[in-house]
């Protein structure tokens, strides 16, 4: 069968890149698609355009520093930390900054400057304060990578249960909107997404005997009554809602008021506890 991107619709076949679903900086191994189901080019722009700035934002850096998620080559972010004098010294005003990590136990690690070192050697310096958060990724990079989720996700389905359907599925006109919109954007044009905690990041599930685990990301689509569908993808506790038919997140406001503010990632649920998440549900 002819292999084509999924994005550019172009031949893929000689394309030998694995596209990861979720970037591997964010903790995904499993979800991927094979090889040419997105092809080199749009692969690599992919990753260096969109996926890259999102995962350098402030606001990823230091989640993924606080859940200890190291990126593709096991390497921890690193943030930059305030090194503060023992309020108890007296005459001591200079601060000094260090870049901060963790090793592979978890543990901090700190590369300090000559002066920093010494402040920390003399007893002058006693704490080091690291951001707890920082600014969020770009919303409209983030609302492509949004869109290429998604398109990634349902291409993923179609393999895994009807995989003749797919070159339907490239070659739907319906889906070129979205499908532009996360490969080639448009200067201005935000598609607009829903964001919401639903639960916290270091949130802990169990299922039945099992051991308390912990869930970097589950995703699910949802079809409402007036014929829509939508993307809903959950990132560290954070819930995104796109809508894959066109630019308007109305409808999603309208259904979470008719189904008491819950997520479609648990139906039938007031929340989250007791329920397994399931990433390709």
């Amino acid at each position: 069968m002819r292999r084509r991107c999924i994005f550019c619709k172009l031949d893929s076949a000689g394309s030998r890149s694995v596209e990861h679903i979720i970037p591997e900086s964010l903790g995904n191994i499993e979800h991927t698609l094979p090889a040419g189901t997105v092809c080199d080019r749009c692969n690599n722009y992919f990753a260096s355009s969109i996926e890259q700035p999102i995962l350098e934002s402030g606001h990823l850096q230091t989640a993924r520093f606080n859940m200890h998620i190291p990126n593709k080559r096991r390497r921890m972010p690193l943030l930059q930390g305030t090194l503060l004098p023992d309020v108890r010294t007296k005459g001591i005003s200079e601060f000094h900054c260090a870049e901060v990590s963790r090793n592979k136990d978890g543990d901090y690690e700190m590369y300090l400057g000559p002066k920093a070192a010494n402040a920390i050697r003399s007893g002058q310096i006693t704490r080091v304060v690291i951001p707890a958060t920082g600014d969020m990724p770009d919303r409209q990079k983030f609302s492509r990578f949004l869109s290429k989720v998604a398109l990634e996700c349902m291409a993923q389905r179609l393999l895994e249960n009807a995989p003749e359907m797919v070159s339907d599925f490239i070659d739907d006109s319906q889906i070129d909107l979205i499908r532009n919109y996360a490969r080639f954007g448009k200067s201005g044009l935000l598609w607009p997404f829903s964001e919401r905690r639903i639960y916290s990041p270091d949130h802990t599930f169990k299922a039945g005997k099992q051991e308390p685990y912990e869930v970097l990301h589950e995703w699910t689509f949802l079809y409402t009554a007036k014929l829509e569908m939508y993307f809903v993808l959950a990132i560290l506790g954070i819930e995104y809602v796109i809508n894959m038919g066109g630019p308007d997140i109305e409808g999603y406001g309208q259904w979470l008021q008719e189904n008491g503010q819950r997520s479609p990632l648990y139906p039938g649920s007031d929340g989250h506890s007791g329920h397994t998440p399931d990433p390709q549900r």
